[in-house]
């Protein structure tokens, strides 16, 4: 069977007409079978994967390569992992900022779904199940169709743009979309879905055990009294949220050296790491620590009066 050469376009159609699909049949499946409905809705999108790549004729052993992970590879990806996360925290609260009711009321819609049903099935259908049906659509057939492209970059704002706008929701399309750059570039440089895939089902669990946990019974008043504090600070003082983001910034100076470590134990062994990444990776990391120490810096009066202290205690 002769294989054809896929474009970017290629890919670009297909999601918007899986993206068709997923609103006419996935959309009220969810509503009306709430967290079996999106288990459903992701053996669909498998299911449109797997479909897109025959239509098109391609090698489905090169649209989905699969490989035994390395150890250095999990190390690295779970490096990875840990820097993107702390990107992604940067990216919501910097949401929370401007748009502090609308996310909180996302976060609760999506701990209330997470929490419909017993913990195991939490973990194999908002887990497991993205891990290997979104990945399969977006590190699979959409990037399979990117291969023509030489310049990574432009590759990896795509991807992480069309994983934003896959998830149909204006409040999270930062985060989402900097969670598959994130995911796209470890596919890049391992050539091999099961590593994005470990990517996306830990950055999954994380959520699901926190909202579990946020519900048992030694913590459930605490926790809901400290985050309805917190909603309402957000909402009515948007220099708290400022003051969450700085703090943010500040500890994010950790993140783009954590992202080095991990490409440079996802990068085939003997591959090096350039000096210049390096470099960017310092500025980057200053930039981060710079803006934070700014902000926190601006609203320091507000911090201080969070803590009861006044500037004239201080003698200031």
């Amino acid at each position: 069977m002769e294989q054809k050469k896929l474009k970017p376009w290629h890919g670009v159609v297909t999601f918007v007409v899986m993206m068709v699909i997923f609103l006419i049949v996935g959309i009220p499946v969810q509503m009306y079978l709430g967290l079996i409905g999106v288990g459903i809705t992701e053996l669909l999108l498998l299911v449109m994967a797997i479909a897109a790549a025959l239509i098109f004729k391609q090698n489905l052993k090169e649209v989905f390569p699969i490989k035994v992970p390395k150890l250095r590879e999990i190390f690295g990806v779970l490096l990875f992992w840990m820097g993107s996360f702390l990107c992604t925290m940067i990216a919501t609260l910097l949401m929370m900022v401007v748009f502090p009711e609308e996310v909180q009321a996302v976060s609760s819609g999506l701990s209330d779904v997470m929490t419909d049903g017993e913990v195991w099935l939490s973990i194999i259908i908002v887990s497991v199940m993205p891990a290997i049906c979104e990945e399969a659509v977006h590190r699979g057939f959409i990037l399979h169709t990117f291969r023509g492209v030489k310049r990574e970059w432009i590759t990896v704002l795509c991807m992480g743009i069309i994983f934003g706008v896959f998830h149909m929701d204006p409040f999270r399309f930062l985060t989402t979309a900097v969670l598959g750059a994130a995911l796209t570039w470890v596919m890049l440089k391992t050539k091999n879905i099961v590593i994005p895939a470990i990517f996306h089902a830990v950055n999954n669990l994380f959520p699901v055990l926190i909202s579990f946990a946020t519900m048992s019974a030694t913590s459930t008043a605490v926790a809901s009294e400290g985050a309805s504090d917190a909603s309402a600070m957000l909402a009515n003082d948007w220099r708290f949220g400022l003051i969450s983001l700085a703090s943010y910034l500040m500890i994010g100076v950790v993140a783009p050296p954590l992202m080095l470590a991990g490409t440079a134990l996802l990068k085939p062994k003997g591959e090096k790491i350039k000096g210049k990444h390096v470099l960017a990776v310092c500025i980057i990391a200053g930039i981060l620590f710079l803006a934070g120490f700014v902000i926190l810096a601006v609203n320091m009066p507000y911090y201080l009066e969070m803590q009861g202290i006044s500037l004239e205690e201080l003698g200031l």
